[in-house]
């Protein structure tokens, strides 16, 4: 089957593609042409802009695409154009959505006050109340135009999606991701402390903090099964690695796959210590953290390398950028 994917020469979208084809499907990736093209030979790019619905129908017609995995559903207003599309020709709608639909991650922001559940999110955990997460927030991901993080928010997207029946839908809730050419450089921090032989002082506020990580490969292959398999059509998942760290103990394994022996230490708010910003502006009593059971259950989603050797890639790639020193 051929698989269209929006946004398809990013980070997550260059993984897609390469996860599709191994998996023996064709694949359109859809893009407007504003970043480099990575893509794997064999994969067609076709330049075009997501918020143009009848351009984006008419590609999904010409190669008789099955499903559309839209990596970059930000809003509403980004998004609802290519609803539309798919309303004209059928098929399949794989949205990638986050854990911050979560009422953990309001809490996270200060945004509300809801219960703290330790507990990783099942998909039926309670859903925020608060809508745009981004709005008056400082702490944003980067290269995300600001008009478009202003309306963020996958709730709304997730339940316009829902609701329209002239198309199936499959919805995935990611973690935080990290892999070769992570513009968000997940582990930048560590990964720099090591290189330089420095200790690593982290904020006690956040050295507990929870939160779940999934490797970008492992993220590609969860849509592509969305994507693809029978029993997904109408079902929403969770996909994050099934083992949970904090703060300290992801600096502790990163520093031991580095064979990088420097100390790990806890500093208090006066010192400044690695993601004090963060503890200063987020309420980290709020775990990020995903329980990924159901799509492991229902779709066969594991894994598809060890957690060292995606470590081990990762650094690599870090460690070649600006001349060997990472973010």
């Amino acid at each position: 089957m051929t698989i269209a994917i929006i946004g398809g020469t990013g980070f997550i979208g260059t993984a897609v593609a390469k996860r599709l084809q191994a998996r023996g499907h064709e694949v359109l990736a859809i893009a407007r042409g504003q970043q480099a093209n990575t893509l794997p030979a064999g994969v067609r790019l076709a330049l075009a802009d997501r918020m143009d619905t009848n351009a984006i129908a008419a590609l999904l017609r010409e190669v008789k695409a099955s499903a559309v995995i839209d990596i970059f559903a930000l809003s509403m207003a980004n998004t609802k154009p290519v609803l539309d599309a798919l309303a004209l020709v059928g098929g399949r709608y794989v949205l990638v959505s986050s854990t911050d639909v979560y009422s953990n991650y309001g809490g996270l922001l200060n945004k509300e006050t809801p219960p703290i559940r330790h507990e990783p999110a099942t998909e039926d955990s309670p859903l925020r109340t608060v809508l745009f997460p981004y709005r008056s927030n400082s702490r944003r991901p980067k290269g995300v135009e600001g008009d478009l993080l202003e309306t963020y928010d996958k709730l709304p997207i997730e339940a316009a999606a829902r609701a329209d029946r002239r198309f199936e839908t499959t919805i995935l809730r990611f973690p935080m991701i990290f892999g070769p050419q992570d513009k968000q450089h997940r582990f930048g921090w560590i990964i720099s402390a090591a290189t330089a032989r420095q200790s690593v002082a982290i904020d006690r506020r956040a050295a507990r903090w929870l939160n779940s990580y999934g490797y970008v490969d492992d993220m590609a292959d969860a849509l592509a099964l969305a994507a693809t398999h029978p029993g997904a059509a109408g079902r929403t998942y969770n996909v994050a690695q099934p083992k949970h760290r904090t703060v300290l103990e992801w600096a502790q394994t990163v520093l031991q796959v580095m064979g990088v022996d420097v100390a790990v230490t806890e500093v208090g708010s006066e010192a400044q210590g690695i993601m004090a910003d963060r503890a200063e502006s987020s309420n980290l009593s709020y775990p990020l953290t995903l329980d990924s059971a159901r799509i492991r259950r229902e779709l066969g989603f594991a894994e598809t390398i060890s957690e060292r050797l995606a470590l081990e890639r990762t650094i690599a790639w870090e460690l070649s950028q600006n001349g060997g020193n990472s973010h």
